[in-house]
């Protein structure tokens, strides 16, 4: 597998799970948790945690696919 094509993938799959963890991290911060602070940069630093990790990880199935064939 091209390393491209798993940074592309990386970036569309961690769009896509980056915008439901906003999504799911923001209605439980804002109906359900009693703090101090922001509501949205919460869930915010929630969606870019999740695309770090779903782009880190098609990057290394990428490089490890390289390695096996």
């Amino acid at each position: 597998m091209d390393l491209s094509l798993s940074a592309v993938l990386g970036a569309v799959f961690g769009s896509l799970a980056a915008a439901c963890a906003f999504v799911i991290s923001y209605n439980e911060y804002k109906n359900n948790w009693n703090f101090r602070g922001s509501a949205a940069a919460m869930a915010l630093r929630s969606a870019v945690v999740t695309f770090a990790f779903f782009f880190v990880a098609a990057l290394a199935l990428g490089v490890a696919f390289r390695l096996v064939a």
